[in-house]
């Protein structure tokens, strides 16, 4: 089950009015040179409102047509998609009724706060020189030469959907490193270099047999000529009764592989259920809800058919319909999983899937192809079999969230495979008890002995910000983005010894992650960029799902990742002696030397140096604070405020719940970098009964508490340790 967090913000701007929350580096306004408002961020939802989510959104768009730009371009809703928390409005651009690819304004809502989030503008304003539609050639004639390429590599090829669009080709498809198993680096080579120009284009869908196969293939339409050819399906390079998670990670063992004797492998086989239709013809087979093993790609391998519905099977190579069982109960599990997890798009669009757990002729690869009707998954037997390994039968599936929430990241050779790793991972986490080989998104696919990858794990040292970042292949920079999304779960609770908590973290982003697919527009490049967009879209998504309990938690995998600098202005309140401002802290908490009790005021020559005194019943006392920033810009006097809170013992200790507050201070003097300042007093009149804790709380605009956005309630333990503008402390001794 997931956490419920609440419904109710409270947003305190801070004391800096208008200014909207630092929770992400690019918060703010970004006009490009001609002054046209591009992008626009505020995941605080500090700025805005209206009564709907849609209402805010519509006037917006509205309201700052003239800094958009919008007024002199053809802009028509195409797409509205509800997350678990936000709405996404997409608004695609024509020119003389024709779509213009690429070019949309994306809009997002808090849905909770009705108040837009991020606005993304990617449309083309100079459509000067766009080709006329009716200077486009002959269709049927268009499509002979956009088959012309896959002669000699395919037994057949024929265009099966086809789209006349204008195009801004600025870039190409990554090619792969090597070839695929149904296409060739030479025929994803053809075509042109990008000219930068405005073309009109047919965008066609060739599909092809012998091998079977789904191809772009994008044509000039005036002059003829081919522009590039990509793969529309996506691979993962490489490479009852069933393994859990599997036999490497199980027996943490990586000499473990695809030609150990089934006698060997079988000792990993565990029991599980798995719904499943009713038997047709006296038959039953892997076929339900949301899968169905079927065989349709070569090698011929008749898929599993039983008189009664149990498909225990002896591992591979005995009998190799152990993969078909292996692949349809992870799929399904993951499926069931991520319904689960409460997206109204992912829930509304998700399809059945045809599954073909040997397929590719025995090659080292897998794929998903969602230009099908059904989808369709396909694994390959060379090496260990793909569909033995959890993290690239879950890997594939992934690519078809990525469709079904209208996502596109660049497929096989950009960010999505940053994703389609880590969330196997995250998600196989709950069921590898042991701990074992956590980091590596492929344990038994990618072994010792059929080791395909270095690259390919979750504990990338490389950074974005690296010298030799240029040199990186898409396979590092996905692992790398992966690797940071693995230490926000790490952060988030999955460092715990408790499986419940590691559960709750992986649930609250694997949720993240799928809401930031909403958020975070479309772009298949490999830049730093685009990973850093993928990044902020998490905090985003967060902020509108917990009112930002893990944003900071985030925050930080990034920075250490290199995806950005450490915010200028970093404030924070020492949980216990050791601590530096880390985020998450250490443990242990509800100690903090920030935070101190005096019985007697300064006016009466007291020295609040000397440090805490136990707090005495009825009679006023004095509490100080000591805020410290441990950024690199000194923190300007008057940008933020002081609040310091009471709470019983015994109470449950749960935030907002059972804090009372007993003032506010504006902190009217600047606290340089990498230094402190002593905020107070705060007078106190306590009424003690057992014991007491005193919670302080350091908020601005620069650099946000928690539980300004927070939904809430959360135990207050987990904001000490998600939030280091935030201490606890027990007073009463």
């Amino acid at each position: 089950m997931i956490q419920d967090y609440g419904d109710q913000q409270r947003n305190q701007p801070g004391p800096e009015v208008g200014q909207p929350l630092r929770m992400v580096p690019d918060v703010g306004e970004h006009a490009d040179d001609e002054g046209v408002l591009r992008k626009y961020v505020d995941p605080g939802a500090t700025l805005t409102r209206a009564p709907t989510a849609r209402k805010a959104i519509e006037q917006f768009m509205k309201a700052r047509t003239g800094d958009l730009k919008s007024g002199t371009i053809d802009l028509r809703e195409v797409e509205a998609s509800e997350g678990a928390a936000t709405l996404r409005i997409r608004y695609q651009q024509f020119h003389n009724d024709v779509p213009v690819s690429g070019a949309t304004v994306q809009a997002v809502a808090d849905v909770k706060q009705a108040s837009v989030i991020q606005v993304d503008h990617g449309g083309e304003l100079d459509m000067t020189h766009a080709p006329d539609p009716g200077a486009a050639q002959a269709l049927d004639a268009l499509k002979e030469v956009a088959l012309a390429p896959f002669e000699g590599e395919f037994e057949a090829a024929e265009v099966i959907k086809d789209e006349l669009v204008y195009l801004r080709d600025a870039s190409r498809p990554v090619l792969p490193q090597t070839d695929y198993p149904s296409a060739s680096t030479a025929l994803l080579e053809k075509g042109k270099k990008p000219d930068g120009v405005l073309h009109l284009v047919w965008d066609f869908l060739v599909e092809t047999t012998g091998p079977f196969e789904h191809f772009r293939v994008v044509m000039d339409a005036v002059s003829g000529e081919l522009l590039w050819i990509a793969l529309a399906g996506k691979y993962v390079s490489a490479t009852l009764k069933v393994f859990s998670p599997d036999p490497v990670t199980e027996s943490n063992n990586n000499t473990l592989h695809g030609q150990s004797s089934a006698a060997t492998l079988d000792a990993f086989r565990h029991d599980v259920q798995a719904e499943i239709a009713p038997a047709t013809g006296g038959k039953f087979r892997l076929d339900g809800e949301w899968f169905q093993c079927k065989d349709w790609d070569t090698p011929t391998f008749a898929q599993p058919q039983e008189t009664a519905p149990s498909f225990a099977y002896r591992t591979f190579p005995s009998n190799r319909a152990f993969l078909s069982a292996n692949a349809y109960y992870w799929l399904d599990s993951a499926a069931h999983y991520l319904r689960s997890l409460g997206n109204p798009t992912l829930n509304a669009n998700m399809e059945k899937v045809e599954v073909d757990a040997q397929a590719l002729d025995g090659d080292d690869n897998s794929e998903w192809m969602g230009t099908t009707t059904p989808p369709r998954i396909r694994f390959g037997e060379g090496g260990t079999p793909d569909a033995a390994d959890f993290g690239v039968i879950v890997h594939e599936y992934t690519h078809g969230v990525f469709q079904w929430l209208g996502a596109e990241h660049g497929g096989s050779s950009s960010y999505e495979h940053s994703v389609c790793d880590a969330l196997p991972a995250i998600y196989r986490d709950r069921f590898n008890p042991a701990g074992h080989r956590r980091a590596e998104t492929f344990p038994f696919d990618n072994n010792a002995t059929d080791q395909w990858s270095t690259e390919r794990r979750l504990d990338r040292a490389e950074r974005f910000d690296d010298a030799a970042f240029n040199t990186y292949g898409y396979n590092l920079r996905s692992s790398m983005l992966g690797t940071a999304l693995w230490r926000c779960y790490l952060g988030m609770g999955g460092d715990s010894s408790d499986p419940a908590e590691r559960i709750k973290a992986a649930d609250a982003l694997i949720k993240t992650m799928m809401e930031m697919l909403l958020i975070v527009p479309d772009d298949q490049s490999t830049s730093a960029a685009h990973a850093a967009s993928m990044a902020q879209g998490c905090i985003a998504a967060d902020a509108t799902l917990t009112g930002g309990l893990f944003g900071k938690v985030m925050d930080e995998a990034f920075i250490g990742q290199g995806l950005w600098a450490r915010r200028p202005v970093d404030v924070y309140v020492a949980d216990n002696p050791a601590d530096t401002g880390a985020v998450p802290s250490p443990r242990p908490q509800l100690a903090s030397p920030d935070i101190w009790v005096r019985n007697n005021d300064i006016s009466t020559g007291d020295d609040p140096e000397l440090g805490h005194q136990a707090p005495v019943n009825d009679q006023p006392n004095h509490v100080y604070v000591r805020v410290h920033n441990r950024g690199t810009q000194a923190a300007a006097g008057g940008a933020f405020q002081l609040e310091v809170f009471r709470c019983d013992r015994g109470s449950g200790m749960i935030w907002p719940t059972h804090f009372q507050s007993i003032g506010t201070l504006v902190i009217d003097q600047a606290i340089p970098a990498n230094a402190a300042v002593r905020v107070g007093p705060l007078v106190w009149t306590p009424h003690i009964t057992d014991r007491a804790f005193l919670a302080a709380v350091v908020h601005g605009a620069p650099d946000p508490a928690l539980t300004a956005t927070l939904n809430g309630p959360v135990p207050a333990d987990r904001i000490v340790r998600f939030d280091n503008n935030v201490g606890l402390r027990d007073v009463a001794s």
